[in-house]
């Protein structure tokens, strides 16, 4: 009882931090919603207009007292409405983060389904040509930001090609190419730590015995060394979601895909503060809770934490 009281009251500190952080950050840019949305439509603004719009948002009250009444809000459940179309902020967030849900999704799935048998080869390749090129691969594929690796299959198979439609906003075949633009850093990330996690398990002494017995590799590998990797193999994929957000922000940016990611860049440029904080915190209580089932998973599941033997 006492370990779940402390990890809210974590959960709690952390969220009320990154919170203020964010609504800090927001309101130091050199512009404020009130001029961007006034000077949206004629261009020039009087001082006076101006005055009476940020009165009207709120713009006027000291940062703390801006904040102590979103913060308020939010916990009564009222996260605010957009400044630049006056729409509840979840209306917008939900529909984007269910696009955002299906590229992530999908892009997790075919990444683990890559990255698991290319681990196993990795680490069971015996020719240190094959493994040195196979590591420089990777390197080279964690290396490239996602954005060039993007506009590189824009430019082959939607501008020359002409295999994938350019934007992805139409979904079906034009979702292919946002995929394997995550798909190529987190898969080669995958590959690395898995890869290294396989090879640490590979000095106990228990894969020893069972090689000495005459079991079959794959077996080894199948019934055993993935099965007592599998609770750091979960925590590492719980925790490689705020890298997984980095490439779809980038990702739904290039692609033009509505997901929470576009929404994020769209209301930075317009200063739509609600927004950008509503979404920004979203993506950090999510993160936070992630981390601690990510820790719950691993105490309840790895026998070693729980002090069994290994097999």
């Amino acid at each position: 009882m006492f370990k779940v009281l402390k990890k809210f009251l974590t959960i709690v500190v952390l969220f009320v931090g990154i919170s203020f952080f964010v609504f800090l950050l927001i309101h130091l840019a050199p512009s404020d919603p009130a001029s961007v949305k006034m000077s949206a439509g004629t261009g020039r603004v009087s001082t006076e207009a101006l005055a009476l719009m940020r009165e009207e948002m709120g713009l006027n009250q000291p940062l703390l007292v801006q904040y102590g009444n979103w913060l308020f809000k939010f916990l009564q459940g009222d996260f605010g409405k957009s400044l630049m179309s006056d729409i509840k902020t979840e209306k917008l967030i939900i529909p984007a983060a269910m696009n955002t849900i299906q590229l992530a999704v999908i892009t997790l799935v075919v990444s683990l389904g890559i990255s698991i048998p290319l681990s196993i080869f990795f680490v069971q390749c015996q020719n240190r040509i094959v493994k040195s090129l196979f590591q420089m691969i990777l390197f080279f594929k964690m290396s490239l930001p996602s954005f060039v690796i993007g506009y590189l299959l824009m430019y082959v198979f939607s501008v020359q090609l002409k295999w994938f439609p350019l934007l992805a906003k139409q979904g079906g075949t034009g979702l292919i190419l946002p995929i394997i633009t995550i798909i190529i850093p987190v898969s080669a990330k995958f590959i690395q730590q898995f890869s290294a996690l396989l090879e640490q398990e590979l000095q106990h002494e228990y894969v020893k015995v069972l090689y000495y017995r005459g079991m079959e590799e794959s077996k080894i590998f199948q019934r055993h060394l993935l099965k007592n990797i599998f609770p750091t193999m979960v925590t590492i994929i719980l925790l490689s979601f705020g890298s997984l957000m980095a490439g779809v922000v980038v990702v739904e940016t290039i692609f033009y895909w509505p997901g929470i990611g576009k929404l994020l860049v769209d209301s930075i440029s317009s200063r739509d503060y609600p927004l950008v904080q509503m979404i920004v915190v979203s993506i950090s209580f999510l993160y936070l809770v992630l981390t601690q089932i990510s820790d719950g998973l691993q105490n309840w599941t790895d026998i070693r934490i729980k002090g069994g033997d290994l097999p």
